[in-house]
């Protein structure tokens, strides 16, 4: 990938995290693309810099400590891939396949789009978890804050239209126990 995508990438984060409301205008004003477009053009790359941040933490502690092997900082980076991205993918396949059985109107391009965005505290929190390799508890708890960062999901859900607001109660409910339950499990 190039390193405009990894550029833009990281901008789009600060904004999401930042001001909400003037990012999901800038998602949502670029054409309608595909949610492989949007994969390949943000979570793919998010789930790279993750993969490298970890490297690089871990590296620096193998280094400079010498608790790690080589070997042991390839695998935890495989890991972060599983822990990340299956995480991510499995919560969108789940909930899509729940609002289907409960015969709401949500599609799993919306749902895709919803979590890809608003999960950037999570991914920010998922990489400085891996830069911060020696300090465990504090990677953690930005992991934590992460997963908590509701309201770039409650701005997204209403620029998408996507329910009513008893109704998105039970979204931002599903989406966010499904996610930290599967993260939990993969981890």
């Amino acid at each position: 990938m190039k390193r405009q995508i990894y550029i833009q990438t990281l901008r789009t984060i600060r904004k999401m995290i930042l001001t909400p409301l003037t990012a999901w205008d800038e998602v949502l004003a670029d054409p309608p693309h595909s949610s492989g477009w949007h994969l390949k053009h943000f979570v793919l790359p998010v789930v790279v810099l993750i993969i490298a941040a970890h490297l690089l933490g871990y590296l620096v502690l193998a280094i400079t400590v010498g608790n790690y092997s080589v070997a042991y900082v390839a695998v935890k980076a495989i890991a972060t891939f599983f822990d990340t991205f299956f995480t991510f993918y499995l919560t969108v396949l789940i909930v899509t396949e729940w609002t289907r059985k409960l015969n709401w109107p949500i599609d799993y391009q919306h749902i895709f789009l919803l979590n890809s965005y608003s999960l950037s505290a999570f991914w920010v929190g998922k990489m400085l978890s891996g830069l911060l390799a020696n300090y465990p508890t504090l990677g953690s708890f930005f992991v934590f804050l992460g997963i908590t960062g509701i309201y770039p999901f409650i701005v997204g859900a209403e620029k998408l239209n996507l329910a009513e607001p008893r109704r998105l109660n039970r979204i931002i409910t599903m989406n966010t126990g499904v996610f930290v339950l599967l993260y939990l499990f993969i981890r």
